[in-house]
């Protein structure tokens, strides 16, 4: 009987690099054929963002062979081999090659820039092969750890966005004159409004593209706690702690819910604040003065 398994396993196939390789060739010449017509109407531009756009959909689809969705319950899918695992993330390898196709002689890159793709989907998907064959017990103190971390930045960009929310209001907040007329402060106010509005703006619109950046470092940098916890679907024995992490998340997302009302509400009462009611005094330029900025008789 020993002889016979030895007999197996010396039998059984092995995959070479080539192997690997040639696995992938029909679906490079399928986008080929395709990039040909379409380099023929679209632009350069245009032709970079399909081919990102079929991109993100390459992700999805290596990051099915990996781990199976998100969810609060343990999954039929089996975790890979090692032997399985190299394999898929040596097409992935093939695949940004692919789609990055620098000019091998000039070092030119004719695809798609290779940081955009290395997109945070793409770094998920690199610190999921660290942690893919890691103990049960480790992954969970890692995802403890990932989410209290979580946690405190929602803590700290909520309440950045509530400060915000406050400077925007009392910049757009309405000039009026109050019970009388001899208020001139209104007058130098509405420019100062103005003017402040303006540097604002000026500001956001030079500054969203910087944090849109640092979003992005910030979401390369991290691994997913979502990831783990798909890793965790496929281990029977961390059944309890996916629907403890389940319910947390969805405490914590009723807390943002709750936080999004609230800062709504703060916008819109100070919107309304200037609206005039009753017997309260018509802003300046209202129903008691004419097109000349003089009282109507």
């Amino acid at each position: 009987m020993a002889s016979l398994w030895k007999k197996r396993q010396s039998a059984a196939p092995q995959i070479t690099a080539a192997d690997v390789e040639n696995a992938l060739q029909p679906l490079f010449t399928y986008f080929d054929e395709n990039f040909a017509i379409m380099k023929q109407t679209l632009t350069d531009a245009t032709m970079v963002a399909v081919m990102t756009r079929l991109w993100k959909e390459v992700l999805m689809a290596i990051e099915t062979l990996l781990v199976p969705p998100l969810s609060d319950k343990p999954s039929n899918q089996k975790p890979l081999t090692q032997a399985e695992l190299d394999v898929v993330y040596r097409w992935l390898q093939l695949l940004f090659e692919f789609f990055n196709a620098r000019d091998q002689s000039t070092g030119e890159v004719l695809g798609v820039p290779s940081d955009v793709l290395k997109s945070p989907k793409w770094h998920e998907l690199a610190s999921l092969n660290f942690f893919y064959f890691e103990t049960t017990e480790n992954l969970i103190r890692t995802s403890e750890r990932m989410a209290a971390a979580n946690a405190a930045r929602a803590r700290q960009l909520a309440e950045e966005q509530q400060l915000a929310a406050v400077k925007e209001n009392r910049l757009s907040a309405p000039a009026t004159f109050g019970g009388s007329l001899g208020n001139v402060g209104a007058f130098g106010s509405l420019g100062t409004i103005r003017r402040g509005k303006s540097i604002m703006m000026s500001r956001n619109l030079g500054t969203m593209k910087q944090a849109k950046l640092e979003k992005r470092k910030e979401a390369q940098a991290d691994p997913s706690d979502d990831m783990i916890l798909r890793i965790l679907r496929m281990r029977p024995e961390a059944a309890g702690y996916l629907r403890e992490r389940h319910r947390q998340k969805e405490r914590m997302a009723a807390a943002q819910a709750a936080a999004l009302i609230v800062r709504q509400s703060v916008h819109q009462g100070w919107s309304g604040s200037g609206q005039s009611g009753g017997s309260s005094p018509a802003p300046f330029g209202g129903a008691l003065y004419g097109r000349n900025n003089l009282p109507m008789r």
